[in-house]
């Protein structure tokens, strides 16, 4: 069966796309590039599954956000939907998965390809300047807005490409294996992009934009007024004839890159011949174009297809290319993270207690209510100050950590009440191995009697799942049993996932992770060329664990001491002077306010605000 003539859902099968969800995502992705985008999908239908599947993610979910920012609506009223769109796709990135379907297919969808969300951004800055218009005086401003906004997403879409014909996905690596070619791309785009202007001169119009620049309506005396109130006039249609000239020379002194796989070659070679066909149409009637979007000729377009889809079906054939399968498909955004390994986790069946909810404060105090969007969804802890507070009273340092395991106990009982989905607290680091050995012991009694009093007395089982994070070597049996077993018993908890770090180390997590990909690509597992950040995440000690929204430290120090570097990245830090077994839940609330009061920009200039407290 020729590749073309597949069904969608055949289609979602070969490229190993079976989630329910996952699959109306790519569906509503394919019915945008279908209805808005002719030519790309068109030449979708020339790739394989997998490469069809991407395409019409990309192509679709950008245009499901274009379509955001040109509904009808005050400027200010599609800045603000753009804005929370890009915002939640962000913040689902980060998270590797969403509960929109057409941002799960392009998660998805960059996840398996390795793509970076940078290019991404590029088109979303593109949709900003075009909700409150733009204007070019000149060619080279359009040319280098084009180079700016246009480039990076084309060139990335067609790396997407080339990355199965086994190219660097980078344009400079592409420039460096093929002379000038650099220039070539960017020309080419700039002929994509100038035909784009033509065809969609009406709908630009209809919101009061002149995507042209005014250099070329001065060449040929077209009256920007006229344009706006859609004259037809003789200097307008010789404006088109002479655009349509230059975009079919830039488009034909775009010469294909001679190493590419003949199949992806014949798909760029139709993507170009069908864009000339759109010129054709375009000069062939210009008064047209004030009005509405010329079609390309069924029969013209047939002619160039037909060959093109036996082409491509012939070079697949003779010329097979190893894509890769997609990655493990992400569960729901409500569903409880994948568990740890059998080993681990054991495999009988757990009888599972009803849990109970948490135990309100003494004081009769409530959490704070704050809307969804100002909740940090992951909080980690450094428990620090259990040893000090009990020195100050004249205790024994063991004393402190009893203390401060009553305190998390409090705090589980805090995060549950507040709606928190992650908590993790570093309860022992691999650095506290040099503590005194009266220490060491009572810390290594305190942690498996605060698991216990979480998980199996029968008068406080809560909704609590319990991970681990941390490595065995030197811990005594009793603790990594009662780790394992409180991992294994809670697995089914869907309320707050509390982490604990024991015998943590942020950098020796990261060298092991870095140790057990460099084994799996000796053994030729995994390809290295397809290592990604979420890629490397896969290894780390808890690989679903979100990303740290806010991590706060307690006890007066002021460093992060090798907790969660990876996670904590992007996290917003505070520091309290509070030990802490002085700490309760209304700690963490007001932390937990505190953030709700930042800005996250995630290195833009646009801040995620969230509420006034």
């Amino acid at each position: 069966m020729r590749a073309s003539a597949l069904s969608p859902a055949r289609v979602y099968q070969r490229s190993g796309i079976h989630d329910a969800v996952l699959r109306r995502g790519y569906e509503a992705c394919r019915h945008a590039t279908r209805a808005t985008g002719e030519i790309e999908y068109a030449v979708s239908l020339l790739l394989p599954p997998p490469l069809r599947c991407a395409t019409w993610a990309l192509y679709g979910a950008v245009r499901a956000v274009d379509d955001l920012a040109d509904a009808p609506a005050a400027s200010d009223e599609q800045s603000g939907r753009l804005e929370a769109w890009i915002s939640a796709f962000d913040a689902d990135l980060r998270d590797g998965r969403s509960s929109d379907p057409v941002r799960q297919a392009l998660i998805h969808t960059m996840l398996t390809w390795n793509l970076p969300p940078g290019f991404l951004h590029t088109v979303f800055e593109e949709l900003r300047q075009d909700v409150h218009g733009r204007q070019f005086a000149t060619w080279q401003e359009w040319r280098r807005y084009s180079s700016l906004v246009n480039t990076p997403f084309w060139l990335r879409a067609g790396s997407l490409l080339l990355r199965v014909t086994g190219l660097s996905a980078e344009p400079e690596a592409i420039a460096a294996g093929v002379p000038d070619a650099a220039v070539a791309w960017q020309t080419a785009v700039d002929g994509l992009y100038l035909t784009d202007a033509l065809v969609d001169l009406s709908d630009d119009l209809g919101r009061g934009h002149v995507p042209l620049p005014q250099e070329a309506l001065d060449e040929v005396g077209v009256c920007r007024a006229d344009l706006l109130a859609r004259r037809a006039t003789p200097a307008f249609e010789e404006l088109v004839r002479r655009l349509a000239d230059r975009a079919r020379t830039w488009l034909d002194g775009t010469p294909l890159p001679p190493v590419l796989h003949p199949a992806v070659g014949v798909a760029l070679g139709a993507y170009t011949d069908l864009y000339r066909l759109r010129l054709k149409s375009a000069a062939d009637a210009p008064a047209a174009l004030l009005h509405s979007r010329p079609a390309l000729p069924r029969g013209a377009r047939l002619r160039l297809l037909l060959p093109a889809r036996a082409k491509a079906a012939l070079a697949w054939g003779l010329f097979p290319f190893p894509i890769r399968s997609c990655p493990p498909e992400p569960a729901p955004a409500d569903a409880p993270e994948v568990l740890g390994s059998a080993e681990e986790m054991g495999s009988g069946a757990v009888q599972q207690r009803p849990t109970v909810p948490p135990t309100p404060h003494p004081s009769g105090v409530r959490p704070p209510q704050l809307p969804a969007e100002a909740m940090p969804r992951h909080v980690a802890v450094v428990m620090d100050g259990n040893g000090r507070w009990a020195a100050a009273r004249g205790l024994p340092r063991s004393d402190g950590h009893r203390a401060g395991a009553d305190a998390l106990i409090d705090v589980v009982h805090g995060a549950l009440e507040i709606g928190l989905k992650h908590l993790t607290v570093y309860a022992f680091s691999t650095e506290n191995w040099k503590r005194p050995a009266d220490e060491l012991h009572a810390l290594m009694y305190e942690i498996p009697t605060c698991l216990s009093r979480l998980t199996e007395d029968s008068q406080t089982t809560l909704d609590v799942r319990v991970r681990w994070a941390g490595v065995r070597s030197r811990l005594p049996a009793e603790v990594i049993e009662a780790l394992v077993e409180a991992e294994r018993t809670t697995r089914d908890r869907t309320g707050l996932t509390l982490t604990m770090c024991v015998n943590y180390g942020g950098r020796a997590e990261i060298t092991a992770a870095a140790t057990k990909l460099a084994q799996d690509a000796v053994a030729r597992r995994i390809d290295p060329g397809s290592v990604s950040e979420h890629a490397f995440a896969r290894y780390l000690h808890v690989p679903e664990l979100p990303d740290v929204d806010l991590l706060l430290r307690t006890g007066g120090d002021q460093r992060t001491s090798n907790f969660l570097p990876w996670q904590a990245t992007y996290a917003e830090l505070l520091f309290v002077d509070t030990p802490w077994p002085e700490v309760d839940r209304r700690d963490l609330w007001a932390a937990i306010e505190q953030y709700a009061r930042r800005s996250r920009r995630y290195g833009s200039l646009r801040g995620l605000c969230h509420v006034s407290i």
